[in-house]
């Protein structure tokens, strides 16, 4: 059995670990004001600034886990639940410390030295329990760059074993990935599986294609001791790049053909952040969108914020872009995921000013 999304918002549960929002706001704000300092110091020294983010999971069971993660000592992010992954931040080039703490419980802590290059992007892995012990896997995915047509992917082994014979739709494509490390994919521009061997176990997972789009992509052992692909997709591209750029059969192909329709992307601005919700391909099966309105129908399923998923149990309602309120859902559910107004939230797309949702339906806030 494998969970093919990072954010599985089944109940506001991801395999019992309760999802709870928090007020961050001050915070937030200071972490602003922190992230504002590290980007002018190294701008000031006349370096290409680092870009890293976390893929959070590490836990201390049986208790909720929220672990904040600091750089040098310096409060980096607050609240980051298992399994959620952060946005990419810029810092100094150079020696570091990387150190994340369970929330009020100082003593459950684990630490790992970085040495960051200029104009490097890492993914750095946190996985383990705090009563035992928590690795740190530090990804150099520098090199990593889906074309506009495919994707690539990064895939760790953070089994304890050596996966085995990785396959894309049956043809080998990684001899072996090693425990605690890590191997490239190049992935297609259609639905393709992937599969590996642990031991004498075979695991697989079906992929939508996406375009345009980087996978990180998480193989650990539950304890039942059954392999769990935990995911977190991005991309280098704005959303208005991004969405430009999908083609036919891809994820997401049949909503950007509509919003093609509109002047939505014209009204997005590169420099200013969004949240968007925009229906998988699924949704529109059998289903006709009126086209008079149109415009709209998809200017409702736009936010002038960036909220990934480890800041939008912050809300209980959401602004859009045209003034309409849409409320949020973070408790138990009838479709057992995260909702806004009553339609599943599947997982997201993080980009380069703010983040794509992909849900199970067509907001309407006048229903």
């Amino acid at each position: 059995m494998t969970t093919g999304n990072i954010l599985c918002y089944r109940e506001g549960n991801y395999h019992g670990l309760s999802i709870k929002g928090v007020n961050m706001f001050k915070k937030s704000l200071f972490l602003l004001l922190i992230s504002l300092f590290i980007v002018t110091f190294v701008q000031a020294q006349g370096e290409t600034p680092a870009r890293m983010r976390i893929m959070q999971l590490s836990y201390l069971p049986p208790s909720n886990t929220m672990i904040e993660i600091q750089l040098n000592e310096v409060p980096l992010f607050g609240d980051i639940s298992f399994p959620f992954t952060t946005d990419y931040v810029e810092v100094s080039t150079g020696e570091h410390t990387l150190t994340t703490t369970i929330v009020d419980q100082a003593e459950a802590s684990a630490s790992t030295p970085l040495i960051l290059e200029s104009g490097h992007k890492y993914s750095i892995i946190v996985d383990g329990d705090y009563s035992q012990q928590v690795a740190f896997i530090v990804v150099d995915e520098t090199n990593l760059r889906s074309d506009v047509r495919g994707s690539t992917a990064v895939i760790v082994n953070l089994t304890g074993q050596t996966i085995e014979n990785v396959t894309i739709n049956d043809e080998q494509t990684l001899d072996s990935v090693q425990a605690n490390n890590f191997g490239f994919l190049t992935l297609p521009e259609t639905e393709f599986i992937i599969s590996g061997m642990i031991s004498n176990m075979a695991y697989s997972e079906t992929f939508t294609p996406h375009a345009n789009t980087d996978f990180l992509i998480a193989v650990r052992l539950m304890p039942t001791g059954e392999p769990q692909v935990i995911y977190q997709r991005s991309s280098q591209s704005t959303i208005t790049e991004y969405l430009r750029s999908i083609h036919e059969g891809a994820q997401f192909a049949q909503v950007a053909e509509l919003i093609a329709q509109t002047d939505l992307l014209d009204s997005l601005a590169d420099n200013s952040e969004y949240t968007l919700f925009l229906p998988v391909n699924a949704v529109f099966d059998g289903q006709t969108i009126k086209t008079d309105s149109l415009h709209d129908l998809l200017f409702q399923h736009t936010v002038a914020q960036n909220l990934p998923p480890y800041v939008l149990p912050e809300n209980e309602l959401l602004t859009t872009i045209t003034g309409s309120s849409l409320s949020l859902n973070f408790g138990s559910t009838d479709s057992g995921y995260w909702e806004i107004e009553g339609v599943p939230i599947l997982w997201d797309v993080r980009l380069a000013n703010g983040v794509i949702y992909g849900i199970d339906g067509v907001i309407n806030p006048a229903q």
